[in-house]
């Protein structure tokens, strides 16, 4: 019996014949298109940002392997030592430095070193080595001077001024001397030389410190001497009165250098750490567009052995975290050292053990 064309309901045969010889499409709801499309353009930017800031971080200088000074041609800086000061001979100094400084992942390290570099000059002394500490728990910054007259332990070599171990073997020497005396480990460097600092502070317009009386004359004739070195009338930009002063890179780098002032170099470390702190100041305020265009005039004068990721990560921390506190202090401090003479060198013997357990309060706050 003939029941005429059979008529199949399945709606899957429908939908092959429709897509017949192909494969099968998937129409998704309108918003996953949208949806993709959206996170399409955002991770495109993403990427163009990314590049964008890896190239402004490119035009940092990065450290290269240093060669390290041959043992027997290491050397002393000696000094006009005050006859009042007490004569030792290096056999008489004993460390001890038993104390040991725990660590804290939410601390990072980073040592900026101030190289003072004159014309014609190779690598030079240190002049100023200031450990910044980012305490991402507390949201502090913490700039600690070492003072460039103590006398400590140098890996590989006499014992020296903690200034010597950059001469010696640069960035990594220098570490591992402040790793052998104060039991500090430094995450990374970032060098400066004081010719380059003067573009650095003139790029961001300057800054403004307050000078004192006794200050005057002995910053006039560091800025005359920087006036001779960059080729102009020696006279220029000199200071005519105490006060809160705004100050370009010339006066400001020669307000760095006065030592004979006051306390001596513990004033000086003082000073340095005065611009520093009023640089950041200035910088803070900026907006991201004028820190990207600031950067193309400031990271080629500096320095570091820090890759581009650990830059970036640190920038993110000290922009993103809202840091409101920046402290200062120095190593040795006053009580901590003993005055001495030797080799010729007037230098600041540190009690290690008194050293590192300041330390370990100031950095890590235990």
């Amino acid at each position: 019996m003939d029941e005429g064309p059979h008529y199949s309901s399945s709606p899957e045969k429908h939908r092959k014949s429709r897509n017949s010889g192909g494969k099968r499409r998937h129409r998704y709801p309108l918003w996953v298109r949208v949806l993709t499309i959206v996170l399409a353009v955002i991770f495109a930017l993403a990427l163009g940002g990314l590049i964008f800031v890896l190239a402004k971080i490119g035009q940092i200088n990065q450290a290269v392997e240093v060669e390290r000074l041959a043992r027997e041609s290491e050397y002393f800086e000696t000094d006009e030592v005050d006859s009042d000061l007490e004569t030792m001979n290096p056999e008489e100094v004993t460390w001890d430095g038993t104390e040991t400084v725990g660590g804290s992942d939410d601390v990072t390290n980073i040592l900026l070193i101030g190289q003072d570099r004159r014309p014609g000059e190779s690598r030079a002394r240190s002049d100023a080595m200031i450990i910044a500490s980012i305490n991402k728990t507390d949201k502090t910054i913490t700039l600690t001077s070492l003072m460039r007259d103590m006398y400590v332990q140098i890996p590989g070599y006499s014992d020296n001024r903690i200034n010597a171990a950059y001469a010696f073997g640069g960035m990594e020497l220098l570490d591992e001397t402040i790793k052998e005396n104060f039991d500090i480990d430094i995450d990374g460097n970032i060098e400066v030389d004081f010719s380059g600092f003067q573009d650095v502070i003139d790029s961001i317009g300057g800054i403004d410190l307050e000078i004192q009386a006794d200050e005057i004359s002995v910053m006039n004739d560091y800025i005359r001497d920087l006036n001779r070195q960059n080729g102009v009338y020696s006279e220029t930009g000199l200071i005519t009165q105490a006060g809160v002063l705004h100050l370009n890179g010339t006066q400001a780098l020669a307000y760095s250098r006065i030592r004979y002032v006051g306390n001596g170099d513990f004033e000086r470390t003082q000073r340095q750490r005065s611009v520093l702190m009023a640089a950041f100041e200035k910088v803070s305020d900026l907006s991201i567009p004028q820190m990207l265009s600031l950067a193309d005039t400031i990271f080629p004068l500096l320095t570091t052995d820090m890759s581009s990721t650990d830059i970036i990560g640190l920038a993110t921390d000290v922009l993103t975290l809202g840091i409101s506190d920046v402290q200062t202090h120095n190593i040795p401090e006053e009580a901590s050292y003993q005055s001495a003479n030797i080799r010729g060198m007037a230098v600041l013997v540190p009690d290690l053990d008194d050293c590192r357990r300041k330390l370990q309060e100031i950095i890590y706050g235990q």
